[in-house]
C-alpha cells in the first residue's frame, strides 16, 4: 500500500503555510513600495528585496517556532494569533531595518515600514484566520475493520491518537466477528463499499494483519481507487501525531520503513547540511563556550571539557566532547543514572544543561562525521545494552547517525526511566523512516524553541491510554504470532537515562 502522500501531508501542510506566510510578507513590502514611490519603486526595490525575502523567511520561521502551524494550535483564539502575528510581524520589519544597516544598505523608508507593516500584518492575519477555521472545522470520519477483541482495543486507541479532527463513524465486521465493543456496528466488509458511501466515510482503518487477507485487499483495492484512505492505525499516527507507537509495529514496518528514506539525502545532502550547520555553530558558538569554559573553571575544579565514549551509526564506537556539567567524582563508583536535580550536576552545569550550551562541543564530532546535526540521542554502549533487552527495537536507531538534536529531543523531555526511554524511540523510529532536508530545517527550528524555552515540555500518556495499550499487550500475547510487546521491567523501571 502506498501511503507516501498520506504520511507526508503533515509536513506538505506546515511547508504551505510557512512559504505562504513569507510570500505575504515579502509582497506586502512591495505593496508599501509601490504605494510610496509608484512608477519610481523599481530603483528601490532593487535595493531592498535581498532584506524583505530575508524578513520573510525569519517571520515564518518565528511562527513555526511558536506553534501557530501546528494542528494542535486551534485551542489559540483569534485574538492570541493577533497578539503573537503582531509582535512577529514587527520583529521580522526589526531584522530588515537592522540587517540592510548591518549591510551598509539604506533602510526603507518610514512611510514603506508603516505601510509594508500594516500591509503584512492584515494580509497574515486573514491567513490565519482561515487556517485556525480549518483547524476547528475539519473533520475526517473513520471507519474501523475488526476481526477479533485484539482488534476492538486497537479501535479504543484511535481516541488517543486521533486527534479532535477525525470522528470514529463505527466498526465493520470481518469473517462472521460478532463487534462487542461500544462502537457502534456499521455492518459487514461484504457491504464496505456501500457502508463508506452511506456514512461519507473519510478513512478506513484495520489491523495491519488485515492487508495480508486476499479477500480484504480486494475491498481496499476498489476504496483506494475511489478516493478513500485505508491504512492500518500506526500509519494514522505517524500522521496526525508525528511518531510511531511501538505496540503497534512489527518486523514487516520496520523492513518497510527502512526503504523510506532516500541515499542520496543520507548520503550527499544531509553530509552537505551537516557541514555547514557544523561551521557555523562552531563559528557563532565560540564566544558562548568560552564563556562558559570560563564559568566552570571559575566554580568547579577540575577539566573543563568531558570526553565519553558513546555508540554512533551501526553501533561503531567514538569519542564524544562536551563541556563538563558535572563533578569530577560524578561516576566514582562505577556508571550512574542521573535523576531529576541529580546533587553531582553543579550550578552552571545545570544552566548549560538546560539550554543545551554544553552540547556545542559536539558539533566538531559531526564537522568529523562521527555524528550528524540531526538524528537519534548518542548513546552511551552500556545503556543501549540494558534498554535492548528492555525495549523492543530500540538498536534500531543505530541505523542511522545519532544527531545533536533530533525529533525525539524536540518533542520529548530528557528521558528519566526506560519508559521514557520507549516513547523517545517512538519518536525517532518515525524519524529514520521520514529523514529528509526539510524535516531536518523544523527540527533546527524546533531546537530553538527548545532553548528559549529551557526544554521540551513534559509529555505523558494519558491513564485512558496507559490501561487501553496494557489491555492491548495482554490480547497480543494470546494472538497466533504476537507483536513484541513491552516487559514489566520498562513500566516498573526507575533507571534514569541522562548520564554525566
Amino acid at each position: 500500500m502506498n501511503s507516501n502522500g498520506i504520511l507526508r501531508k503533515h509536513w506538505f501542510h506546515v511547508s504551505l503555510h510557512f512559504i505562504s506566510d513569507a510570500v505575504l510578507f515579502y509582497l506586502a513590502f512591495v505593496v508599501g513600495l509601490l504605494l510610496r514611490f509608484g512608477d519610481e519603486a523599481d530603483g528601490s526595490f532593487g535595493a531592498h528585496w535581498p532584506m524583505l525575502v530575508l524578513g520573510g523567511v525569519v517571520f515564518s520561521a518565528m511562527i513555526y517556532i511558536v506553534g501557530l502551524y501546528s494542528t494542535h494550535s486551534a485551542h489559540r483564539g483569534a485574538f492570541e494569533r493577533s497578539f503573537i502575528l503582531l509582535g512577529c510581524t514587527v520583529a521580522a520589519v526589526l531584522v530588515v531595518i537592522g540587517g540592510s544597516y548591518a549591510l551598509s544598505a539604506k533602510p526603507p523608508g518610514r512611510g514603506v515600514v508603516f505601510l509594508g507593516t500594516s500591509v503584512a500584518f492584515v494580509g497574515i492575519l486573514v491567513h490565519h484566520i482561515f487556517l485556525l477555521h480549518a483547524l476547528r472545522t475539519a473533520r475526517e470520519r473513520v471507519a474501523y475493520i475488526v476481526t477479533s477483541a485484539f482488534d476492538e482495543v486497537e479501535t479504543r486507541l484511535f481516541g488517543n491518537f486521533g486527534g479532535h479532527n477525525l470522528e470514529l463513524a463505527g466498526v465493520v465486521a470481518f469473517n462472521g466477528y460478532q463487534p462487542a465493543g461500544q462502537a457502534r456496528f456499521l455492518g459487514k466488509v461484504e457491504d464496505l463499499a456501500e457502508i463508506v458511501k452511506r456514512e461519507k466515510i473519510d478513512r478506513v482503518l484495520c489491523t495491519n494483519k488485515c492487508l495480508g487477507d486476499a479477500t480484504l485487499t480486494r475491498h481496499f483495492c476498489k476504496l483506494r481507487y475511489s478516493g478513500v484512505s485505508v491504512m492500518p492505525l500506526v500509519i494514522l499516527c505517524e500522521e496526525i501525531e508525528q511518531y510511531v507507537p511501538l505496540e503497534l509495529i512489527g518486523s514487516e514496518w520496520l523492513l518497510n520503513a527502512s526503504g523510506e528514506p532516500h541515499l542520496l539525502y543520507i548520503k550527499k545532502v544531509k553530509r552537505l547540511f551537516d557541514i555547514i550547520c557544523s561551521v557555523l555553530g562552531l563559528t557563532l558558538g565560540a564566544p558562548v563556550v568560552a564563556l562558559a569554559a570560563l564559568a566552570i573553571r571559575l566554580t568547579s575544579p577540575g577539566p573543563i571539557f568531558y570526553r565519553q565514549t558513546r555508540a554512533g551509526r551501526f553501533g561503531r564506537n567514538f569519542h564524544m566532547t562536551k563541556l563538563r556539567t558535572m563533578r569530577t567524582d560524578a561516576e566514582k563508583n562505577g556508571i550512574q543514572w542521573c535523576g531529576q536535580n541529580d546533587p553531582r550536576v553543579t550550578f552552571v552545569g545545570r544552566f548549560l544543561r538546560r539550554y543545551r550550551i554544553d552540547e556545542i562541543p559536539q558539533l566538531w564530532q559531526v564537522l568529523c562525521g562521527h555524528m550528524s546535526f540531526v538524528g537519534p540521542r548518542p548513546e552511551r554502549p552500556e545503556i543501549i545494552q540494558l534498554l535492548a533487552v528492555e525495549i523492543p527495537f530500540y538498536q534500531e536507531r543505530l541505523m542511522v547517525q545519532p544527531g545533536i538534536t533530533g525529533w525525539a529531543q524536540v518533542s520529548y523531555p530528557y528521558g528519566a526511566s526506560v519508559a521514557d526511554g520507549r516513547r523517545k524511540l517512538e519518536y525517532d523510529l518515525y524519524y529514520m523512516k521520514h529523514m529528509s532536508l526539510f524535516l531536518d530545517a523544523f527540527i533546527l527550528l524546533d531546537t530553538v524553541r527548545i532553548v528559549l524555552l529551557g526544554g521540551a515540555a513534559p509529555a505523558t500518556r494519558t491513564v485512558t491510554q496507559t490501561e487501553t495499550l496494557q489491555e492491548w499487550v495482554r490480547l497480543s500475547a494470546a494472538q497466533t504470532v504476537p507483536p513484541p510487546a513491552p516487559s514489566e521491567a520498562s513500566s516498573d523501571s526507575d533507571l534514569e537515562l541522562k548520564t554525566a
